[in-house]
């Protein structure tokens, strides 16, 4: 092959890789507003990975393309030519067989995206509407081949290739190449620190009155007590949802989950959305995620604007933290966002046997040891368990929070070692908590209760935070806005949380009401918090979408409740041991208003369903909800 035709070839391979670039991210940066709210930096380094991707796989593809011509003009020319007497049809017989074969693999390639779209609709939506046209463009070609004359174009063709037409669009696709990469280049370089790190760690199941800090008896988080007596306390943080999804939606995007839309378990968090990831990465944070829960990673949306996200799915506290230790000595000189999600507290109990004996020094013969995971819990729930299996399985849950608690300090300390310390604000807080048959039922999901949705809520940022107990009632919505704040981000998104900083000083009960939906399990529940009052409507509406995955095992791990309401004076007894939901009309119809105007919000159903059910079942397996 001359060596014009390969320039060619590969020019044309870096032409068409910059325009998948420049396409991908203008349909990113539309679908999740960016645009709209001035995101120009994320917009440059999204253009910046996107064009350099598409610059690579064209010149990939073009490299394929010369060294395949090569070859079939090598065994051409050496074997096949002097054994074949090669003749060439006239065009009018030629063209049926090439529109037939052309006919064929259009529609092999749009069956291919239409199921591509039925399996997963969110993600595909703008590609099957865009490959549908240029397949509807390429079928009204074929069907013309026999009427095109290519005399006139021809030359016009080689003029173009051969002239300065093809130099001059090669030469301007180098230009904004290098352009487009210098400009991220330099927002890299001249990065400045006058901002802090944030540095996140997320405990998922982890339930607040199992923490010495929050008044638990038991040793089970030295490291965190120490961590938590100079840092910002929060003794009523509440999450808006019993289980990880939508709780993890809540604090992506400081909204409930009828308006992030990852409400049920097929449910992907919605692109326009924004993440505190891509926030911060828009203000030149470095954002780097570490994920141990397979119900929210990339395949489900939650990987927006980290720059690095880390799918460990299942991994220990020691690999979460050797992976983050390893990723911060490289990017200390810059400023960070990390999120590191750990899934130790939550079943299956596999601590250490150093951690077990510290609140079990000798073995229990229990039924739910080496039990595999949620599904098993619920149904030996069913039978009956003894007050000994029940002290075994709350002694194994100790154990999982001993064991982070241990890895939590080594983290802290490798930031005092690498000397960023004092420059990180660091957040411990958890999705959910866990039931303990507080009120008759185990595990998570399936109520509204203080032991599920209390969580957590701890902030530290060295000697710049005061350290103090907040006994406001704050909800997990709440920590993106105030960590915006702290590192002094205007906020110019529509959020539902606010900034916990503006009730601190005076510390006193909140006034705005919190609310909490997105049962994992069952019926569908409601509920408000207000002014140290807690009304929970069990409403016995049953989404098709909470029952589809379970199938025969739904009247196991689906529990019933009786519908209508429940009143409870949190102040006063937050274990809500008493429902005064006859005692307090008049709380009750307050309540029950704010309660319906929250409602009469959510009643829009979701805008689409991913339908891919295997997959979804095959998570849900892995977690031990499905056998």
């Amino acid at each position: 092959m001359k060596p014009k035709c390969v320039l060619k070839i590969l020019a044309i391979g870096m032409i068409g890789g910059l325009l998948g670039g420049l396409i991908k991210t203008l349909l990113i940066s539309l679908s999740h507003q960016y645009f709209h709210y001035r995101m120009y930096r994320l917009i440059l380094f999204n253009l910046s990975k996107f064009i350099n991707k598409g610059v690579i796989y064209g010149l990939t593809i073009a490299v394929g393309l010369i060294l395949l011509i090569t070859a079939i003009s090598f065994l051409w020319q050496k074997t096949l030519l002097s054994f074949l007497d090669v003749k060439v049809n006239p065009k009018r017989k030629i063209n049926p067989l090439i529109q037939g074969f052309s006919f064929v693999l259009i529609l092999v390639y749009l069956i291919y995206q239409i199921l591509r779209y039925i399996r997963s609709p969110i993600d595909h939506m703008p590609v099957l509407l865009g490959h549908s046209l240029f397949v509807l463009l390429l079928f009204i070609l074929v069907l013309r081949l026999n009427k095109i004359d290519l005399s006139g174009v021809k030359p016009k063709l080689i003029g173009l290739t051969e002239t300065s037409g093809m130099k001059i669009i090669a030469v301007l696709t180098i230009l904004v190449f290098a352009f487009i990469n210098l400009a991220a280049l330099s927002q890299k370089i001249f990065v400045s620190r006058s901002r802090p790190n944030v540095l996140l760690f997320l405990c998922d199941t982890l339930r607040a009155d199992h923490l010495g800090c929050y008044g638990y008896t038991r040793p089970t988080s030295p490291r965190i007590d120490e961590f938590a007596s100079g840092a910002l306390l929060f003794e009523n943080a509440l999450s808006s949802s019993p289980w990880t999804k939508p709780s993890m939606g809540n604090l992506f995007t400081s909204l409930y989950p009828h308006q992030h839309l990852a409400f049920y378990w097929e449910d992907n968090l919605q692109n326009e959305c924004l993440t505190p990831a891509e926030i911060f990465r828009n203000f030149n944070y470095s954002t780097f995620a570490i994920q141990t829960n397979v119900l929210v990673t990339q395949y489900y949306n939650f990987h927006q604007g980290f720059q690095r996200f880390d799918e460990i799915i299942y991994e220990k506290a020691d690999k979460v933290t050797e992976k983050f230790n390893s990723w911060v000595r490289k990017k200390r000189s810059k400023p960070f966002f990390a999120y590191l999600h750990f899934m130790d507290v939550h079943l299956p109990y596999e601590a250490p046997m150093e951690f077990n004996r510290i609140f079990e020094p000798e073995p229990i013969d229990s039924v739910l040891n080496d039990i595999p995971g949620a599904y098993e819990v619920r149904i030996l729930n069913e039978v009956g368990l003894s007050p000994q299996d029940k002290q075994h399985f709350i002694n194994m849950y100790d154990a999982e929070i001993r064991y982070f608690d241990h890895y939590f300090g080594q983290i802290i300390d490798n930031l005092k070692k690498l000397g960023i310390f004092e420059d990180t604000i660091i957040v411990l807080t958890a999705d959910h908590g866990e039931e303990f048959w507080d009120h008759n039922g185990c595990e998570h999901g399936h109520t509204l209760y203080n032991e599920l949705i209390h969580i957590p809520l701890i902030i530290k940022y060295s000697s710049k935070l005061q350290s103090k107990r907040i006994k406001t009632y704050v909800k997990l919505q709440d920590l993106t806005p105030t960590l915006l704040n702290m590192c002094r981000i205007k906020n110019t998104i529509e959020f539902r949380g606010r900034n916990l900083f503006l009730d601190t000083k005076s510390g006193k009960p909140q006034q705005e009401e919190i609310f909490f939906e997105a049962i994992g399990f069952g019926a569908e529940k409601k509920g408000v918090v207000k002014d140290g009052w807690k009304l929970i409507e069990n409403t016995g509406k049953k989404d098709e979408d909470a029952l589809e995955l379970f199938l025969e095992m739904t009247r196991y791990i689906m529990p019933e409740y009786e519908k209508g309401y429940e009143l409870y004076n949190i102040n006063q007894d937050f274990q809500e041991k008493y429902n005064l939901i006859n005692d307090r009309p008049q709380i009750f119809e307050r309540l029950k208003t704010y309660l319906e105007l929250f409602k009469s919000e959510s009643f829009e159903r979701r805008k689409t369903k991913d339908k891919d059910r295997e997959k979804k079942l095959k998570h849900l397996k892995s977690l031990g909800y499905v056998k």
